[in-house]
């Protein structure tokens, strides 16, 4: 359903079948051993330490798509936050996993990772580093500025890169939360990963809460084998969920993504649903 103008309109049984046909992302079931996957293998938590706690997507990535966590659960006491990037290690294969992302992985060679901090508002252009808001013209993002985001996998809403419930402001034509209102590190903050090709090489891109942090690695030998996400739940950072941009694994599931991409979610709350509903919507049940 859509609300339009006070009414609400039913999406066709068509885009709800169209969806399910799609796979959902989820996480290999080869891990770091402090790592327990839930829901289908869509959540991964940590369970404790700090230390061991990998995780792949289950398939490679294709160019352009975006491979999409929600922080969902923090803990405090430890320093560092998530880790994520991309490596040509196949956990089908299951080679040793090394203790750390950072810099144990990373040292391992054929991986590109990166640490999420507190303000992650970087981009690059050419060799040089700069706040974006210091830039004087506007980056274009990989993603471009439409509300609906095209990838090889297919075409979702721009809202699923948000997090639920915290102001929004415009900025170069599209929503990204309000300045302040959420870091990077915090729960709810949705980190993506992606790459793009560039002739024989590719770089790789953060968005994190609907926001394109610009090529954070450049010259990935991507011809050189498949490309797997990694997400090192580490840190502050205590459990992480796939945001479903592509796929759903129920009927129910399904709903829930149509609506999310229909509705804005100041919205949710005034759709004449129960109670226990409007939460399933904000994944708070």
């Amino acid at each position: 359903m859509r609300v339009n103008n006070g009414t609400f309109d039913v999406v066709s049984e068509a885009t709800l079948i169209e969806v399910q046909k799609m796979p959902p992302t989820r996480f290999h079931p080869y891990h770091g051993e402090n790592i327990q996957l839930f829901h289908e293998n869509l959540v991964a938590y940590r369970k404790t330490s700090f230390a061991h706690a990998l995780t792949f997507s289950e398939e490679p990535l294709k160019p352009g798509e975006i491979f999409l966590v929600e922080i969902e659960k923090t803990e405090r006491g430890w320093s560092g936050h998530l880790r994520i990037g991309l490596t040509q290690f196949d956990p089908r294969n299951h080679f040793k996993l090394p203790q750390y992302a950072l810099p144990d992985l990373a040292n391992m060679g054929k991986s590109w990772i990166y640490a999420v901090n507190k303000s992650h508002n970087r981009i690059f252009t050419g060799n040089i580093e700069i706040d974006e808001d210091q830039s004087t013209e506007p980056y274009q993002p990989v993603v471009g500025n439409e509300d609906l985001i095209q990838t090889p996998r297919g075409t979702f809403s721009r809202s699923l890169l948000l997090p639920v419930r915290f102001p929004m402001e415009r900025k170069n034509g599209y929503c990204i939360p309000k300045k302040g209102s959420i870091l990077p590190t915090d729960v709810g903050s949705r980190i993506g990963i992606m790459y793009v090709v560039n002739d024989d090489r590719a770089e790789m891109h953060f968005i994190i809460n609907g926001l394109d942090q610009g090529p954070c690695a450049k010259n990935i030998p991507y011809q050189d084998g498949p490309l797997y996400a990694i997400v090192d739940v580490y840190g502050t950072t205590k459990q992480v969920r796939i945001i479903q941009l592509y796929g759903v694994t129920s009927l129910q599931n399904a709903c829930r993504e149509i609506i999310l991409q229909m509705v804005r979610k100041e919205d949710i709350d005034i759709l004449p649903l129960p109670t226990k509903l409007k939460q399933f919507l904000l994944y708070e049940v």
